[in-house]
């Protein structure tokens, strides 16, 4: 089929008034207050740290409320702990940290490399834990399972609840988007830290108790997490379509 000789003709005249307005600038009224515009729109920013120096911003807070709260709360799991079992799931948990500060680092700088999935960072430490728990302490349950255990979950909620706050306020500081996978990983990383101090104050080192009381604990709390994100994100989504829509309307009505 044949172009329309109308269209080419429109299309040749466009072409003719485009090159002569090539040379044309714009009256200095016009330029001064577009400069204006654009000027009072601006405001100061602090510029982003480096993605390293991100991350040991995190690992220096976990470290340290993790410190803290190990000095302040019982410790029963020193003494019933090997020298093995001690080392082993706090290496454990210390790479947990290390996996979730390293994700939520990456979801603060705008068109950064995401390195490694979501799904990747969530296996592996479930996995990391889950075979800690199984390879390092004994298969021993209690008759009294619930009312020994539910003080435990209880605690790693009350501990990770204001860990995610604090984890989440020095996150803003980047360009984040709320998500599931923000939710995951905020909550992930105020999880391990809640995990840690737990785990050294905990009288029940039996692989049953620590997998229910503690891992499910904080594979749930990680759920909730990326559950309020998936639906901060979809509120965002709707405030955003409704003032479009609604900008769209005043201007119809202009």
């Amino acid at each position: 089929m044949q172009d329309n000789p109308r269209d080419a003709d429109l299309e040749r005249k466009l072409e003719t008034w485009a090159d002569s307005q090539a040379d044309s600038e714009l009256h200095p009224e016009i330029q001064r207050k577009v400069r204006g515009l654009l000027m009072s729109s601006l405001t100061p920013v602090n510029p982003l740290p480096s993605q390293s120096k991100l991350v040991l911003a995190f690992l220096a807070v976990f470290a340290g409320c993790a410190v803290g709260l190990i000095a302040v709360l019982d410790k029963a799991g020193f003494h019933l702990m090997t020298g093995a079992q001690m080392g082993w799931i706090a290496a454990i948990l210390a790479g947990g940290g290390i996996l979730f500060s390293l994700a939520l680092a990456r979801r603060m700088v705008p068109g950064s490399r995401q390195g490694f999935p979501l799904s990747f960072v969530l296996a592996l430490s479930g996995l990391g834990v889950i075979s800690g728990i199984v390879l390092l302490f004994p298969w021993q349950t209690s008759h009294a399972f619930v009312s020994e255990g539910w003080p435990c979950g209880a605690l790693e909620v009350m501990i990770a609840i204001p860990a995610t706050v604090i984890f989440w306020l020095l996150a803003r500081r980047g360009a984040l988007f709320a998500s599931a996978g923000l939710g995951a990983v905020v909550t992930g990383l105020a999880v391990f830290l809640a995990l840690t101090p737990l785990q050294f104050q905990c009288m029940f080192q039996q692989a049953p108790h620590l997998l229910v009381w503690h891992a499910g604990t904080a594979a749930v709390l990680i759920g909730l997490g990326a559950l309020i994100g998936e639906l901060l994100g979809h509120r965002l989504d709707f405030v955003t379509a409704f003032s479009s829509r609604r900008d769209q309307g005043k201007r119809r009505l202009s």
